[in-house]
């Protein structure tokens, strides 16, 4: 199996440099990029993740079923409080149709996915799935973008500036879909620009984890995207993970932002701009040591 080719960076200035569109190494292929605040984060869909911290972690529904069957059954029941809610408040909800509501009974999940072999989740909830993600309701999807200064812009924006260690570093992924035709688990799903404001200013797109054994008896393994191995198959370039100092984050917003990508622009509405002056804030005060980094320090010293 393969991995991804990792290139660590010191400066800003030079990852955007790197991921620039305008860097021949991106015009001829399809890749699609995703920032994240620590380049120890794998590439695993949220509601997916174990552990503590977790969404519903220590739920019975977690802690009793670990199979395969019981995670989509919990990603449906997800799905249906989001749209219960959805009803309740009288909201439009993109992809969600009379059709959908009336087959998205009780026992659909048994009907159609209990060790049946179908691929779970099916197509006709991508959009809804895309509309939840983006309220933060925990899903299988997995964020991406077309553009490179955005997902450099969320890597900055969503590290912590008061740092634990010294040597915290974000990442910025990029993955070849160029192949992405003959991958069987991995799904690379782009619903129209209608569906969320965010997701078209973001010219967002999502990957999802198939999933098509349900057996009680198994024990579902959490898979994230860098350890299936189809993505490499076609691919010498199918994934990289370009790493930066977390001490560079302000640096990368400041320049993300003269680039004209920033929360105003990426969140439309009061809440991006709000973002967009958080950020700012971030941008002046800089990274600093947290507290607890600074009492250690302070004990040390004193030792």
């Amino acid at each position: 199996m393969g991995s991804p080719i990792e290139i660590p960076f010191t400066k800003a200035l030079d990852l955007l440099n790197y991921v620039s569109p305008l860097n021949p190494d991106w015009r001829k292929s399809g890749y699609i990029f995703r920032g994240q605040p620590s380049d120890g984060y794998s590439l695993t869909p949220s509601v997916c993740r174990r552990g503590a911290g977790s969404f519903a972690h220590g739920s019975p529904r977690r802690v009793f079923d670990e199979t395969s069957s019981g995670q989509v059954s919990f990603e449906y029941a997800v799905l249906k409080e989001f749209l219960l809610g959805c009803d309740r408040a009288g909201l439009t909800l993109p992809g969600y149709s009379a059709q959908i509501k009336s087959a998205l009974s009780d026992s659909f999940y048994y009907d159609n996915y209990f060790e049946t072999g179908e691929s779970w989740p099916p197509a006709m909830l991508y959009e809804i799935m895309a509309v939840a993600q983006h309220y933060d309701v925990p899903t299988r999807l997995l964020d991406w973008t077309e553009r490179s200064f955005v997902a450099c812009y969320f890597a900055a924006s969503s590290a912590n500036f008061e740092l634990e260690r010294g040597d915290a570093k974000l990442a910025v992924w990029a993955l070849d879909t160029t192949f992405s035709d003959n991958w069987k688990t991995v799904q690379v799903i782009k619903t129209p620009g209608g569906t969320s404001k965010n997701q078209a200013a973001q010219s967002g797109l999502f990957t999802t984890h198939n999933i098509t054994t349900y057996d009680i008896r198994d024990v579902y393994k959490v898979e994230a995207l860098e350890e299936v191995g189809e993505i490499y198959v076609e691919s010498s370039r199918a994934l990289m993970k370009m790493t930066l100092p977390v001490s560079e984050a302000p640096e990368l917003l400041d320049l993300c932002s003269k680039l004209g990508v920033d929360g105003s622009t990426l969140f439309p509405g009061y809440h991006g701009v709000a973002r967009k002056v958080r950020d700012w804030v971030n941008v002046e005060t800089g990274v600093r040591l947290s507290q607890s980094a600074l009492d250690e320090y302070h004990q040390n010293y004193n030792d």
